[in-house]
């Protein structure tokens, strides 16, 4: 079961514990793979954080979303027809996202987009809407906010799950020949 949220308390330390470790992550991977050419608008991500957005994005907004989910079953609904558009925004922006596997240092080669920052608005409304939507679970408002919330938790669920296997498809696949250069 998924603690109640107040702002603080282990919840809390858990975010920072990982926000920490996903810094870490960032730096290490900056300098492990300097030699890695990248385009404009490109930038090379250690595997290991791609996994590490869900767990943030869960301990932000999860306790909301269970608390919504769990009210009757028009709020379930809507939370599986948010739950199945984010998935289907994965699916795209995994697909417009991902460019290549860095096996050396199992990273990955992504492209940015506006709709990270879009996203991580949306994470950031919906928790400070969070107090207010625990006292009024009722209307038409309180269900378009649980299929928006699905949507925020199984977006980097789904974009996750695309991108790793994407990274696992390129990573067991035969290396391209390496094209002979004319004399």
């Amino acid at each position: 079961m998924i603690a109640t949220s107040n702002g603080s308390g282990a919840g809390s330390l858990l975010v920072l514990v990982v926000l920490i470790v996903i810094a870490v992550l960032v730096r290490r991977g900056r300098m492990n793979t300097a030699h890695v050419p990248l385009a404009k608008g490109e930038r090379i991500r250690p595997l290991a954080i791609t996994l590490l957005d869900p767990v943030v994005s869960l301990f932000i907004i999860g306790p909301i979303f269970w608390h919504l989910t769990s009210t009757n079953v028009e709020h379930l609904v809507f939370a599986l027809v948010g739950g199945v558009i984010g998935v289907g925004i994965a699916w795209a922006r995994a697909q417009v996202m991902f460019v290549r596997a860095v096996r050396a240092s199992k990273s990955v080669i992504l492209r940015r987009s506006g709709a990270e920052y879009a996203l991580l608005g949306l994470l950031i409304v919906l928790r400070l809407v969070e107090g207010s939507v625990r006292h009024n679970r009722v209307g038409v408002e309180s269900l378009v906010l649980t299929a928006l919330i699905s949507l925020a938790v199984f977006e980097p669920i789904g974009r996750t799950v695309f991108i790793v296997a994407k990274y696992l498809d390129t990573v067991s696949a035969p290396p391209a020949p390496l094209a002979e250069s004319s004399r």
